[in-house]
């Protein structure tokens, strides 16, 4: 059962929210999720637990809000390596993605992020990934691997909160012209695909809850009929008729 929740206002400069998650086939759900306000700034996590033991699932649970909070007052270096530095509080460090958003009116829209947790933005016209997995098959990509060869690695996670901190963070800015953001698991990217995200913004852009409903409801299982827990942040701006539009030189690369 997808689960809910929309933050809508008339303001034509706020941010508008939508967000969903669709536990997997085996429970219990180890995303977690969390938005935070301050005046027309928003802070946005998505945080993807590897496994479903308790240790996991409470912490992908707690550390969402962590991140928003300290995101929104210090930013998002210092937000996901807060919250890394609280999966230490385990007796084994649980293993967890995550990905940081931070949208406001007149301003690009900085994320960072550690793990396989993507960021992707919608220009009215398609869809890029502004995110790079730190996973062994990117690794290996990067270093000229065969495709096939490296593909069968991108389940192999190279790095996660636990290590967060300046040298393994990543960040980027996605130009204020990009009008909606999506922040994922890889239950939403893995199980959806880029081309049927891509339909699903060109479709449902114009309303961030309708889009992060499609999405999950998207997700599908593999061939051993497991489904993971798939999670969706849609952040998107008031459409501005003056807006510029993105230019090649904008656009991230989709890797």
């Amino acid at each position: 059962m997808t689960k809910t929740r929309t933050d809508r206002t008339t303001d034509a400069q706020t941010i508008t929210v939508g967000m969903a998650r669709r536990p997997g086939t085996e429970p219990p759900c180890a995303d977690g999720y969390d938005v935070q306000r301050r005046g027309r700034r928003v802070c946005a996590a998505v945080v993807d637990g590897a496994g479903h033991d308790e240790a996991v699932v409470r912490y992908a649970h707690v550390t969402p809000p962590v991140i928003t909070h300290i995101g929104m007052t210090m930013g998002g270096l210092a937000a996901l390596t807060t919250a890394g530095q609280m999966a230490h509080a385990y007796d084994v460090p649980p293993h967890a993605s995550a990905v940081y958003a931070r949208m406001e009116p007149g301003q690009p829209t900085a994320i960072q992020w550690i793990g396989d947790c993507r960021a992707y933005g919608w220009d009215g016209t398609a869809l890029t990934r502004w995110s790079t997995d730190q996973t062994m098959g990117e690794y290996l990509r990067r270093n000229g691997v065969a495709v096939e060869l490296a593909e069968h690695h991108d389940n192999w996670s190279r790095t996660g909160l636990a290590q967060a901190g300046a040298a393994m963070c990543r960040e980027a800015q996605i130009p204020e012209a990009v009008r909606v953001v999506l922040l994922v698991t890889d239950g939403i990217s893995d199980q959806v695909g880029h081309e049927r995200m891509e339909a699903l913004c060109r479709a449902h852009a114009a309303d961030p809850q309708a889009l992060a409903d499609a999405l999950a409801a998207a997700t599908e299982a593999d061939a051993e009929g497991y489904r993971d827990d798939a999670t969706v942040i849609v952040l998107a701006h008031a459409l501005a008729p003056t807006a510029r539009a993105v230019t090649g030189a904008d656009r991230a690369p989709s890797r």
